[in-house]
């Protein structure tokens, strides 16, 4: 997943720029395409007083032009022109108020953004306010993808409820409040197979613990989940020795624990762990692995695919995550 450029994939799908000029040709072949509505866009037709219009004008153009019966996957863009309070649109509202329109809908991306991009956002800028009409309003939606963070410290991106269709689930952030992951393990989720956490920076609002997942970890939620991806962490040493002895691990195939500060001291907690023969891949990428210890966890479990690209170095003893501002 980029976080410099647009996704050109989502839902196994390529990922088509919506154009709401009237000019525009109309969208074509809604099945086989993901589409993305942007309030900004290349104006390829001219004669515009400018590029930016508001979501709900560019949404209802959507509405308008296209087979929304027909749309499978959405991946939604900048919605305002700053997406935080100040420029908050009510994008979950105007998701759910539509959602008869979009009886195939099954994968969502919200915030598809970046810094660098036409009036993008850094990750830790970009801010959700309730998600909760979208997950209501969509029971047979599968993947939910949310980059960004809760607009309020302390408030989760929605209520405990049940869902069950939903299979993947990630939460992208350059500061995920403990708030929001405890929140998914109040709600119920039997079908999911794949979630992630970015945890991201404090200084962003990323406060999340070891102990915030410790509900997870025991392995008495998601009882189908294949897939976890406790990421770009500053605490990766102590979420990789928490799940060195998880009894969720068991019964995963892949684990996923990159993008962080992982060090000697985390991958030497899962060497000395409970075995992790079993899994398909174990994604260790972004690290701060001595190559010594990198030989080590290369040879400990034949067969499994140990992921221990890019490392980095130390700046005079500081480490960095990936994914933060």
């Amino acid at each position: 997943m980029s976080f410099v450029e647009y996704l050109d994939e989502f839902g196994g799908l390529p990922v088509v720029a919506f154009a709401p000029h009237p000019d525009a040709p109309a969208p074509q072949d809604e099945a086989k395409s993901a589409w993305r509505i942007d309030c900004y866009y290349d104006d390829d037709y001219g004669d515009w007083d400018s590029d930016w219009f508001s979501f709900e004008e560019i949404w209802e153009r959507f509405l308008t032009r296209a087979d929304t019966s027909q749309v499978t996957a959405l991946t939604i863009g900048m919605w305002a022109d700053y997406v935080d309070a100040e420029g908050y649109y009510p994008v979950a509202e105007i998701l759910a108020a539509s959602a008869g329109r979009f009886p195939a809908l099954r994968s969502l991306f919200l915030g598809d953004i970046f810094e660098g991009g036409d009036g993008g956002s850094d990750t830790a800028y970009i801010d959700h306010r309730d998600l909760t009409p979208i997950l209501r309003a969509y029971p047979a939606l599968e993947e939910l993808w949310v980059r960004g963070r809760p607009l309020r410290d302390g408030v989760p991106h929605f209520e405990p409820l049940r869902h069950s269709a939903l299979r993947r689930l990630v939460f992208e952030s350059g500061g995920l409040p403990a708030a929001a992951i405890r929140a998914v393990g109040e709600c119920d989720f039997p079908a999911l197979q794949h979630l992630e956490f970015y945890f991201g920076e404090p200084n962003y609002g990323g406060d999340a613990t070891p102990a915030d997942v410790e509900w997870l970890l025991g392995g008495g939620h998601c009882p189908n989940l294949t897939h976890l991806g406790l990421r770009d962490s500053v605490l990766q040493d102590a979420i990789a020795a928490e799940a060195a002895y998880a009894p969720i691990v068991s019964r995963l195939k892949t684990l996923d624990l990159s993008l962080g500060t992982l060090g000697d001291d985390g991958a030497a907690a899962l060497l000395a762990g409970q075995p992790l023969g079993h899994l398909a891949k174990l994604d260790l990428h972004h690290h701060y692995v001595s190559e010594a210890m990198r030989d080590r966890l290369r040879t400990a479990w034949p067969g499994v695919d140990v992921d221990l690209s890019a490392p980095q170095t130390d700046d005079r003893g500081r480490r960095y995550i990936a994914v933060a501002e």
